[in-house]
């Protein structure tokens, strides 16, 4: 016998050697749910980060308003008379993105409207004395008067309004 095996036992071609690794259908659906957690957690978060900065831009608009009707109050108090432009009131300093339009059609009455350039169709409103038909009903409310108030929607309709 000179090395020679005989035929009884027959050599089975070698296994190819997996170069990855299996997932159970177990780990599967244990993966696919920390995912799905994942992605609801990110769109939480996106939620809750958008909402702040709403509330952020919604406190600018109210401060300034807030000046602007202490400054008109101030300048009526000297003049006997409000005015319609922003230049009349070198107090008022407007953040970074807010935009103020004063509207002036008598003596006794004017309103300003208050929008951030990062927020469509939203607008913050005060007025004194008469109240402008363009404004939504329940902001046109009497216990509204020099009251900043926020809301969404389309134009006020400011845009038919006589400017002074």
């Amino acid at each position: 016998m000179t090395g020679s095996t005989t035929g009884d036992a027959q050599s089975s071609p070698p296994r190819a050697a997996s170069s990855g690794f299996r997932l159970s259908r177990g780990q599967i659906a244990i993966a696919s749910a920390a995912v799905v957690v994942l992605i609801a957690a990110i769109v939480l978060i996106v939620h809750y980060r958008s909402g702040s900065q709403r509330r952020r831009y919604d406190t600018e608009l109210l401060s300034t308003l807030d000046k602007l009707l202490t400054a008109q109050e101030g300048f009526f108090y000297d003049s006997a008379h409000y005015v319609g432009s922003l230049r009349r009131l070198p107090t008022v300093k407007l953040a970074p993105g807010v935009r103020v339009e004063l509207y002036n059609p008598d003596r006794r009455s004017w309103w300003g409207v208050a929008t951030h350039g990062a927020l469509n169709a939203h607008r913050c409103v005060v007025w004194v004395g008469t109240a402008p038909p363009s404004f939504p009903v329940d902001v046109r409310a009497p216990e509204n008067e020099a009251k900043p108030i926020c809301f969404d929607g389309a134009e006020t309709g400011s845009t038919q309004i006589k400017k002074s």
